[in-house]
C-alpha cells in the first residue's frame, strides 16, 4: 500500500479542491478566431489547454484504402514506416523519433495502444479505417499531467458525433494491385438518443510476394444526451482481416519469382520459431486477426464540476496459418490471441476565478491470451511448441494527477502539473518489478502581442516496460553487467511560438530536447532470441517549422520542416552497434503542399515530401552492420469534383507521381506510380 500513498493524496486533492469552490465564480475566457490553416489546425494552448494539432481527416478519406497513418504522413515530427499497401508494421509512426511503445494512442479518450506481443503490434494502424473518424489530435511530448506513461506525447482519434440530421454517405474506389474500397456511415440524433453506424470493407493483392490482404470493419456508437447537460455513450468497434505474411523473393534464392519485386520477408506474428535446415516460409502463409474494442463513457456537470468516467476493453484473437515453401504443406496453425487489455477513468474539470483546473484518477491493465497449437509439422519446423495459459492483467498502472492553467496576467499563463503512476510487472516468469515515479510538469505560456504566442515547457516523463521488453529482460540473453530493469525516465524541454500577424497565414516553429535516462534497448540475435536492457542515457533533439496560408479566393498553401537527431552513452553493447544514434531518423525532411477547394466540395491538391537518408541496421547480432536508405522525394496529387450539387462527387488520383523508388523500411520496396479513383454519395 506505500506505494498508492501519492495516488491517494492526489485523489484526496480532487476531492478537496472541487466541492469547495463557489459555482458562480467562473473564468471568463478571451477567446481569439484562429487562422483557417490548409490542413492543420494549430489550436492556441490559452484556448484549448492543451499542445496539441488537430488533423482533419477528410481529404485522406479520398485516397483509396486510407487509414489514420495516411492522415499524418505530412506532419512535421512524423516519421513514417510502411513495408507495403495496409500491411502491418510495428513502429509503423514515430512521434520525434518515438514509436508506439513509449507514446499513447487513445480512440475517443480510450487506450487503443495493446499488450505487444506475439508480434509486437502495440498499435495496429492497418486497422484504424476512416470512415467513423471525424479528426486527430496530436500532442507532442510528455508536458501534460492529464496524460501518463508516454514519451513521445499523445494521438486521440476522435469519432464522429450524432448528427441532428440524418446523415448518409457511402465510398467506394479502386486502385493498381486490385485494390478495393468500399466504405458507408450512417448518423442520426432524435430527442435525447442518437447513434453513429460505420462499416467498410478493403482488400488488395498487395505489391510485395504473397502481401495479399481482405479487411472488414464495423462500429456503432450509441448516444443519450441528458435534458440540461451530458451525456451517457456506449460504443463498439469491430474489425477483422487476413493479412498475408510477406515471403522473401531475392534473386538467389532457388525460389525467386520475378513478377514480384525484390524484398526480404516477414512473418509479421509471434512467437517465433525456426525452419529445418533448407526450409523455408511459403507463399499462402497468412494470419486471421478479430479485434473487439467496447466503451461506455459518461459525460456530466455535477456540482459545477464537469465529470467525465469511462471504461474500456480491447480484446482481439489472432490464428496463424503458416507454410512451407518447397512442399506447400501446412507446417502451422495456432491461435495467438495477443491482445486483452481493460481499464477505467475519473476527470473533473472546473474554471475557478483564473485557474482551470483538472484532476483525475485512472487505472489501465494489460494482458494477452494463451498460445494453443491446434498442428505443427516437426518435419519442417524447430523449437519449442506447447501450449499456454492466459495472462492478464501483467502490467497494471493505477495514476492520478492534478493540473492548473492560471491566468496570472491577460498576457501571460502558467501552467502546473504533478502526476503519479504506480506500476507493477507481474509474471510468473519473470521477477516482479513496481515503480511509482511523480512527475511534475511545468510551462509558461506568454502572449507579447495579439499576434504572438509563445511558449516554455519543462516536464518529468516517464515510459514503463512494455510487456514484450519486461519477459525478454528475464527470459532473453542476460548479459552480465547490466542494470536492473527499471523505467526510461525522461527531462523534456521545449520553446516554441506561433505568430498570426500575416493575414490568412499561420507560422509556428518550435524546438525541443529529451534527456532520457534508461533508455530500453531491444536487439534480436542474441540467444534464445533477444536482449532487453537499460541504455544509461539517450536524447533527443529537434527542430519543426510549419506555415499554413490561404494564399487568395480558394487556394491554400502549407510547408513544414523537420530537423531530428539523436546520441546515446552508456551502451553496454556498444560493440553491436557502428551509430552512435539510438533511432533510424532522417536528419531532415519537409513537405509541402497545394489546394483549390470549393464551398461545393470541389478539390485539387498537390503534396511533396522529402525525407534524407537514413542510417539502419541491416544485422542484429553482436557483428552487427549498418547500412543507409537512400532519400527520396514523393509527389501525390488527388482531385475531386461534385457531379450531383450535395449529393454526389467522383475523385482520383496518384500516388508517387514521379515514379521514385524509395523504401520507409529498410528491404521492403514501396509501390511505384499507382493511380486510383472512385465516388462518393451522401444524403
Amino acid at each position: 500500500m506505500k506505494h498508492l500513498r501519492s495516488i491517494i493524496f492526489l485523489f484526496g486533492i480532487l476531492g478537496l479542491i472541487f466541492p469547495c469552490v463557489s459555482l458562480a465564480d467562473e473564468k471568463k475566457e478571451d477567446v481569439d478566431e484562429s487562422v483557417k490553416l490548409e490542413k492543420i489546425i494549430v489550436t492556441s494552448p490559452r484556448m484549448d489547454k492543451e499542445l496539441k494539432v488537430d488533423v482533419p481527416v477528410i481529404e485522406s478519406t479520398y485516397q483509396v484504402g486510407a487509414t489514420a497513418v495516411d492522415v499524418l504522413d505530412t506532419m512535421s515530427g512524423i516519421d513514417i514506416s510502411r513495408v507495403s499497401l495496409g500491411t502491418p508494421q510495428g513502429s509503423m509512426v514515430k512521434i520525434r523519433g518515438l514509436g508506439e511503445d513509449r507514446y499513447i494512442v487513445n480512440f475517443d479518450g480510450s487506450p487503443l495502444t495493446g499488450a505487444g506481443v506475439y508480434g509486437g503490434y502495440y498499435v495496429d494502424w492497418s486497422m484504424l479505417s476512416l470512415q467513423d473518424i471525424e479528426r486527430i489530435e496530436v500532442i507532442k511530448g510528455g508536458y501534460l499531467a492529464e496524460y501518463g506513461n508516454t514519451l513521445g506525447g499523445v494521438i486521440n482519434i476522435v469519432p464522429k458525433e450524432p448528427t441532428e440530421k440524418l446523415e448518409f454517405k457511402f465510398a467506394a474506389g479502386a486502385k493498381e494491385y486490385d485494390t478495393y474500397d468500399t466504405r458507408a456511415l450512417i448518423s442520426k440524433r432524435t430527442g435525447p438518443f442518437g447513434i453513429v453506424l460505420g462499416g467498410g470493407y478493403r482488400e488488395s493483392d498487395g505489391y510485395l510476394r504473397n502481401n495479399d490482404l481482405e479487411r472488414k470493419d464495423a462500429s456503432v456508437c450509441l448516444a443519450y444526451y441528458f435534458p440540461d447537460n451530458g451525456k451517457i455513450k456506449i460504443g463498439m468497434r469491430y474489425n477483422k482481416g487476413e493479412y498475408g505474411m510477406i515471403v522473401e523473393n531475392k534473386k538467389d534464392s532457388s525460389y525467386y519469382d520475378d513478377s514480384y519485386p525484390e524484398s526480404d520477408g516477414d512473418t509479421l506474428i509471434g512467437p517465433g520459431f525456426g525452419w529445418q535446415e533448407g526450409r523455408t516460409l511459403g507463399d499462402g502463409s497468412y494470419y486471421s486477426k478479430e479485434r473487439y474494442e467496447w466503451e461506455a463513457v459518461l459525460e456530466k456537470s455535477l456540482l459545477g464540476i464537469d465529470w467525465e468516467a469511462r471504461y474500456y476493453l480491447n480484446d482481439e484473437d489472432r490464428t496463424d496459418y503458416i507454410y512451407e515453401q518447397g512442399s506447400g504443406d501446412l507446417a502451422i496453425k495456432r491461435d495467438c490471441p495477443p491482445d486483452y487489455s481493460w481499464g477505467w477513468g475519473l476527470k473533473g474539470e472546473r474554471i475557478v476565478s483564473d485557474h482551470a483546473l483538472k484532476a483525475g484518477v485512472e487505472g489501465n491493465y494489460l494482458g494477452y491470451g494463451g498460445v494453443t497449437y491446434s498442428y505443427v509439422d516437426r518435419t519442417y519446423l524447430r523449437g519449442w511448441f506447447e501450449d499456454s495459459d492466459d495472462k492478464h492483467e501483467l502490467s497494471k498502472v493505477n495514476s492520478a494527477f492534478i493540473q492548473d492553467r492560471w491566468s496570472l496576467l491577460s498576457n501571460l499563463d502558467i501552467y502546473l502539473g504533478l502526476r503519479v503512476d504506480d506500476y507493477k510487472g507481474d509474471d510468473k516468469d519473470c521477477d516482479v518489478v513496481e515503480d511509482t515515479p511523480v512527475s511534475p510538469k511545468f510551462g509558461l505560456f506568454y502572449f507579447p502581442i495579439p499576434d504572438l504566442e509563445t511558449f516554455v515547457t519543462v516536464a518529468r516523463a516517464v515510459n514503463f516496460p512494455t510487456l514484450p521488453k519486461y519477459y525478454w529482460y528475464y527470459n532473453g540473453y542476460q548479459p552480465s553487467d547490466r542494470k536492473s530493469l527499471t523505467f526510461e525516465d525522461s527531462m523534456q524541454y521545449e520553446i516554441g511560438g506561433t505568430y498570426k500577424g500575416i493575414k490568412d497565414t499561420g507560422i509556428s516553429a518550435k524546438v525541443y530536447h529529451y534527456d532520457i535516462d534508461d533508455y530500453l534497448r531491444w536487439i534480436f540475435g542474441y540467444r534464445p532470441s533477444r536482449v532487453v536492457y537499460n541504455i544509461d542515457n539517450v536524447t533527443l533533439t529537434g527542430l519543426e517549422l510549419d506555415i499554413d496560408s490561404r494564399l487568395f479566393n480558394d487556394v491554400y498553401a502549407f510547408a513544414n520542416y523537420t530537423y531530428q537527431t539523436t546520441d546515446k552513452e552508456g551502451d553496454i553493447l556498444d560493440e553491436s552497434n557502428i551509430s552512435d544514434e539510438i533511432s533510424e531518423l532522417p536528419e531532415h525532411k519537409f513537405n509541402i503542399g497545394i489546394k483549390y477547394q470549393r464551398d461545393d466540395g470541389a478539390l485539387a491538391k498537390l503534396t511533396l515530401k522529402w525525407v534524407d537518408s537514413r542510417e539502419v541496421p541491416i544485422s542484429a547480432s553482436s557483428a552487427a552492420a549498418t547500412g543507409e536508405m537512400d532519400s527520396y522525394f514523393l509527389l501525390n496529387g488527388i482531385i475531386k469534383y461534385p457531379v450531383i450539387k450535395d449529393h454526389g462527387y467522383l475523385y482520383a488520383g496518384c500516388e508517387n507521381i514521379l515514379d521514385e523508388e524509395y523504401e520507409e523500411s529498410c528491404g521492403y520496396p514501396m509501390p511505384d506510380r499507382m493511380f486510383y479513383g472512385g465516388i462518393e454519395v451522401r444524403f
